[in-house]
């Protein structure tokens, strides 16, 4: 009988394994499709939007996918890093002043996006698209 419980009980984790791996095969081959589909065409002629542009990470990312030719919206809390950042990349940015505890300035921030995207229009990305494209 204990030979049996342990027969059954190796049977049962082998088939947790197995739809466990299932599972992740299953994960990965959407993930790349749906990667795929994310950077198809190139960077050209997409619309990013970056926070923090003012320095740091955010700012490299702003000049990087500007020069990569996305269409970038870079949200600085400072006019000046608004500035530094508009004389450092191309036409193709846009940069705005935004501070996130000014009620105005999101609405402003919020009016000046949605006049730039085509009705209808947004994309929700993660992270390993941005670093695919750096």
């Amino acid at each position: 009988m204990k030979e049996l419980s342990i027969v059954v009980m190796f049977d049962a984790v082998l088939v947790g394994c197995g739809v466990f791996l299932l599972l992740l095969v299953f994960f990965l081959v959407w993930d790349w499709i749906v990667h795929r589909q994310l950077v198809r065409g190139g960077p050209g002629g997409r619309y990013v939007l970056i926070t923090g542009c003012d320095s740091g990470f955010g700012k490299h990312a702003a000049q990087r996918l500007d020069a990569a030719g996305c269409h970038v919206i870079g949200m600085c809390l400072m006019a000046e890093g608004a500035s530094a950042l508009r004389d450092v990349c191309s036409s193709h940015l846009t940069a705005v002043q935004m501070d996130v505890t000014d009620e105005a300035s999101i609405q402003q921030a919020f009016t000046v996006v949605t006049d730039l995207l085509q009705p209808n229009k947004g994309l929700c990305s993660r992270m390993m698209t941005v670093m695919c494209l750096l």
